[in-house]
């Protein structure tokens, strides 16, 4: 099965070379994507998590690991598209103020 990361910075490896491919995406295509995926939360903020939650309809854990990528994984990198002032801010958070970035890692040869 296809593993699907969350992340909300985008992530390289120091340990191995490879190859990203970024794609831009929306929140219908991510819900798409993700489905019948195996998938894995390195949201390390409580409230995005929760965010997340409800944007997709799936349970999103807070996860404050480190994410090491490997080949073949894809990742969904999670960004806000404006600074919150405060971290309670989060709470006025609409679908509008997400970006979604779908990442695909490959091995470079």
């Amino acid at each position: 099965m296809v593993k699907v990361v969350l992340l909300n910075a985008l992530v390289t490896s120091s340990k191995i070379p490879l190859i990203l491919k970024t794609i831009p995406s929306n929140l219908d295509e991510v819900k798409k994507f993700i489905e019948n995926k195996e998938t894995e939360s390195y949201i390390g903020h409580e409230a995005t998590a929760q965010l997340l939650t409800t944007l997709l309809n799936k349970p999103i854990l807070t996860n404050r690991s480190m994410y090491d990528p490997r080949p073949g994984e894809f990742a969904i990198v999670v960004r806000l598209k404006k600074r919150l002032e405060k971290s309670e801010d989060i709470k006025n958070v609409t679908v509008d103020d997400v970006e979604f970035i779908v990442v695909e890692y490959s091995e470079y040869k």
